[in-house]
C-alpha cells in the first residue's frame, strides 16, 4: 500500500513539474556536450589501447581517421537530444522535422570528415597489391587515387545530405549526366588531360621525385594532379605541364638510368703531326679510363673528322656520375687534366681562322 500511494504522489509531482524537469535534463545533456569532450576523448583512447592488438591495419586507420569525428558525433548527439528535451510550444513530432535534419546533416558531414582523413587506406590497398602488380613504388600512385577518394568522399556526403533535405537525388544525377555530356563536349581538353594522368600513373613512366626530361622541359617530378604534372627545373623553377602533352611527348627518365653517356670533341690545329695525334689520343684513352666516375670499357678516343680549322678527335664514354651536380664535377675535373696533357704532348688546341692568300701580279 505505501508503494501505490509513493508512486502515485511520484507521477503527480512528475506531471506537476514536467516543465521543470525536461529544463534540468537539457541543463544536463548541454553541459555534458560543452564540457565532456576530454572524458569522450579519454575513453576512445583507452579502447583503442585495448583493442589495437587485435585490429588488422584498415580497422587502425578508421578507427584513427573518426576519432575526432566520434567525439564531435556524440557533443552533437547530446545537443539533438538537448533540443528534444527542452519545452519548446512545439508538439514532440513537429521539434523532431525541425531538428532531425539538422543533426542528421551534421552527422553526415562529421561521418564524411571521418572517411576523408581515413585516405591513407588507398595506400594500404597499393602495398597489398604490390606483388601482385610488380609496383617499384606507390608512392605517386598512392598520392594520386588519394585524390579520387576525397573527390568521391566529398560528392557522395553532398548527395546523402541533398537527399536527407528531400532534394530528388536521381532525378538530379540524371540532368548531372545530361548535363555532364554537354560540359564534356566543351571541355574535352581537360578530359583527355584527366585520361592522360591516370595512364601516367597506371604505367608509372615516372614517379614522384624523378628526374625526367619532356621535350624542351626538364626537371624534377613534384606533383602529379588530375590536369598537369608539375616540375622543379635546375634553375628552380616551377613549370606546369598538361598531362596530355606529358604524355605525347618521348619520356626520359633519368632517374633509372645507371650510367650517361658523354661525350664531346677536341680540336687540335693541322700543323700537329700524326705521331703527336697517336700519342695523344692514347694518353686521352688511359686518363679517361682512370677517372673514378668512368666506366672504362665504355671509353672511346679516336680521329673521326677534318674540320675547317681543326683536326677533330672524338671522345665517347659512360660515366656513373648521375646527379647534375656530379656531372659537372667530373667534367671539370677531367677537362682540367685535359689542359695539362695538350701541353705535356706538345699539342695546341684549334679554334676558328681564315687563312688569306695574297697573289702578285706580274709586271707586264
Amino acid at each position: 500500500m505505501a508503494i501505490r500511494e509513493f508512486w502515485t504522489l511520484f507521477m503527480g509531482f512528475i506531471n506537476t513539474h514536467n516543465d521543470i524537469l525536461r529544463i534540468l535534463l537539457t541543463a544536463i545533456l548541454a553541459l555534458a556536450a560543452v564540457f565532456g569532450t576530454r572524458l569522450y576523448r579519454s575513453l576512445i583512447q583507452s579502447l583503442r589501447k585495448k583493442l589495437l592488438r587485435f585490429m588488422p591495419e584498415w580497422l587502425r586507420i578508421l578507427y584513427d581517421g573518426f576519432y575526432g569525428s566520434l567525439v564531435l558525433l556524440l557533443r552533437t548527439f547530446l545537443i539533438y537530444l538537448a533540443v528534444l528535451a527542452f519545452p519548446l510550444p512545439l508538439t514532440p513530432r513537429q521539434t523532431e522535422l525541425l531538428a532531425g535534419p539538422v543533426f542528421g546533416s551534421i552527422s553526415i558531414a562529421l561521418l564524411g570528415l571521418g572517411f576523408w582523413r581515413s585516405e591513407a587506406l588507398c595506400g594500404l590497398l597499393l602495398r597489398s597489391a604490390q606483388n601482385r602488380l610488380d609496383l617499384e613504388s606507390n608512392k605517386t600512385m598512392t598520392h594520386f587515387f588519394e585524390k579520387i577518394y576525397r573527390a568521391m568522399v566529398v560528392v557522395i556526403t553532398i548527395l546523402a545530405m541533398l537527399e536527407l533535405f528531400g532534394v530528388p537525388v536521381a532525378g538530379l544525377m540524371a540532368g548531372a549526366g545530361v548535363a555532364g555530356l554537354a560540359v564534356s563536349l566543351a571541355a574535352q581538353s581537360t578530359l583527355s588531360n584527366l585520361i592522360a594522368g591516370i595512364t601516367l600513373v597506371m604505367e608509372r613512366p615516372f614517379g614522384i621525385g624523378d628526374y625526367i626530361v619532356l621535350g624542351s622541359f626538364e626537371g624534377t617530378v613534384e606533383e602529379i594532379s588530375f590536369r598537369s604534372t608539375k616540375l622543379r627545373t635546375p634553375d628552380n623553377c616551377q613549370i606546369t605541364v598538361e598531362n596530355s602533352k606529358v604524355s605525347a611527348e618521348y619520356i626520359q627518365n633519368v632517374t633509372d638510368r645507371n650510367s650517361r653517356l658523354w661525350n664531346f670533341v677536341i680540336g687540335v690545329t693541322y700543323d700537329t703531326s700524326r705521331e703527336k695525334i697517336e700519342a695523344l689520343c692514347a694518353a686521352l684513352t688511359e686518363l679517361c679510363k682512370a677517372d673514378p666516375d668512368a666506366q672504362p670499357d665504355t671509353v672511346q678516343v679516336c680521329l673521326t673528322n677534318f674540320g675547317a680549322s681543326s683536326i677533330d678527335i672524338d671522345v665517347r664514354m659512360y660515366v656513373t656520375a648521375l646527379g647534375l651536380a656530379d656531372f659537372r664535377a667530373m667534367k671539370n675535373r677531367v677537362n682540367l687534366k685535359i689542359m695539362d696533357l695538350m701541353e705535356k704532348e706538345g699539342c695546341s688546341f684549334a679554334f676558328p681562322s681564315t687563312s688569306v692568300y695574297l697573289e702578285k701580279t706580274p709586271e707586264k
